[in-house]
């Protein structure tokens, strides 16, 4: 009888845990590889829902900090963890990936920019934060330029 006990009092625990840890950091669907004044680089941990998704949960964390405005293309961002972009100074938030074609559409032109992140080619996106797919594995650069 103990012995039963024991094994259901340890499978508690173990059920217990898998939940708790299903629902920690990872749950965001992202990771921040790398957070400055004018730049953010995130990189997707789960597929599914949009960069927007996996940054609203990082804030919901207080892990990042962003800001901006819903339009009639999708979210425009004009902040990130404290720096706003300048207009006056002609500078935005953009956006690159490492994130090409997915399900037969393209995410990113290299055509209209770069950026490399630790060895990492990035494109320039082609669709903002809120409809640029978040795909595990992929990197999503955020950084501060001015046209």
């Amino acid at each position: 009888m103990r012995c039963k006990k024991f094994v259901t009092v340890l499978l508690a625990a173990v059920l217990s845990a898998l939940i708790l840890s299903s629902c920690g950091g990872a749950s965001s669907g992202a990771k921040i590889l790398e957070s400055g004044e004018k730049l953010l680089v995130i990189e997707a941990t789960a597929t599914g829902g949009s960069l927007e998704d996996a940054m609203n949960a990082l804030k919901e964390a207080g892990e990042l900090d962003f800001g901006g405005s819903e339009s009639e293309y999708g979210f425009y961002l004009t902040s990130v963890n404290g720096y706003e972009a300048d207009s006056s100074a002609n500078e935005y938030w953009a956006v690159y990936t490492s994130l090409g074609e997915y399900d037969g559409v393209e995410y990113s032109n290299p055509e209209y920019g770069t950026f490399d992140y630790n060895g990492t080619s990035c494109a320039s996106a082609s669709y903002g934060i809120s409809g640029l797919v978040a795909v595990e594995g992929e990197i999503y650069v955020l950084t501060v330029e001015s046209y």
